[in-house]
């Protein structure tokens, strides 16, 4: 439990038990007994507590938010007219049986009076609602301030010696050009990935041509390591190509191709990249996928769960990410706003 939501939780503690007590000795001193302080004391702080946490913790969030208005309208006055109806019965039921002894029957205002009362409460308990929405809220941004602060940490980890690497590898590089021309382009792509990794990664946001040349080097690097051809075909409709997006957002889809979707020992591995840009920003990954292989074994990975759980971050709810087997591919999709 969060600091915030202790002391939430104590405040209530002590708000409720201040009333009990402010109810109990007002009646009391009014010339009433023992029992029928407690009597009334009790029935009245559980019968607020139930108007108070039943709206603010199950109509709202059920019926309300949902903007299901109508519904939520009709329980919230069919819980303040049935906890007035009980609550009196009840209370004079103990009272008049078992204190005084006497019968009583309630008047229409008597039971006017307490709908007003409950009525008042029921608006406490809005303003109660919209206090834990702000303890919650309040925890979030100090949940994601935590995880931007060690997600630096990291990338300042990450970072001790990559220039260091660079020079090694651009020696490599010039090594290998002499002796084999394959091997030479090869690092220039790794070299190419690390670069991203350093100076693009940090960013908020990087071009769409700069996380596109990522994919490439990345799928040119994954295919040497197949023994057979993969068949890669791109579409790309990028508009003006100004658009800017955070960076390895797209390629946690082409990974998990590598990952799951390539069979080795077959030659028709094929993988479709699919990108345009109209109202919104659509990316789409087809691959043919092999028989051992099941959807759930393409779901399986971190990285399509690591990615949903950063978009939730990014876009709240403004976003889709599917994945799903159409006969012999698999479609993974990616759909954000400009």
């Amino acid at each position: 439990m969060s600091g915030n939501q202790h002391t939430l939780r104590n405040l209530q503690w002590i708000i409720w038990s201040v009333l009990f007590g402010m109810l109990f000795f007002y009646i009391l001193e009014t010339e009433n007994s023992f029992a029928e302080a407690c009597n009334y004391s009790i029935n009245t702080v559980l019968y607020y507590a139930i108007i108070i946490y039943g709206n603010a913790l199950w109509l709202m969030p059920r019926l309300y938010r949902k903007k299901k208005y109508l519904l939520y309208g009709g329980s919230v006055l069919l819980l303040l007219v049935g906890i007035t109806f009980v609550r009196l019965q009840v209370q004079s039921y103990i009272w008049y049986t078992w204190i005084i002894k006497k019968p009583y029957h309630h008047f229409l205002k008597d039971y006017a009076y307490m709908f007003i009362i409950h009525s008042l409460l029921y608006v406490l308990s809005v303003a109660f609602r919209y206090t834990l929405d702000f303890f919650q809220i309040e925890q979030q941004q100090e949940k994601l301030l935590k995880q931007h602060a060690e997600a630096q940490l990291n990338l300042l980890k990450a970072q001790v010696q990559p220039h260091f690497l660079f020079n090694t590898l651009n020696n490599i590089y010039f090594v290998a050009q002499r002796e084999s021309q394959a091997t030479a382009d090869l690092l220039e792509k790794l070299s190419s990935i690390m670069r991203y990794f350093l100076e693009q990664g940090p960013q908020h946001k990087i071009s769409l041509a700069d996380e596109l040349d990522f994919i490439n080097n990345y799928i040119e690097l994954e295919k040497m390591r197949i023994r057979y051809p993969v068949h890669v075909a791109m579409n790309i409709d990028a508009g003006n190509g100004e658009f800017r997006l955070p960076p390895m957002l797209l390629i946690p889809l082409v990974e998990n191709v590598f990952k799951h979707g390539i069979d080795k020992s077959k030659e028709d591995n094929y993988i479709s990249i699919d990108l345009r840009i109209t109202d919104r920003f659509h990316f789409e990954v087809k691959n043919t996928l092999p028989e051992a292989v099941r959807q759930s074994d393409m779901e399986c990975g971190t990285g399509l769960k690591n990615l949903s759980e950063r978009l939730r971050i990014l876009y709240a709810g403004d976003f889709v990410l599917k994945s799903s087997r159409v006969g012999n591919l698999y479609v993974s999709s990616l759909n954000i706003p400009l």
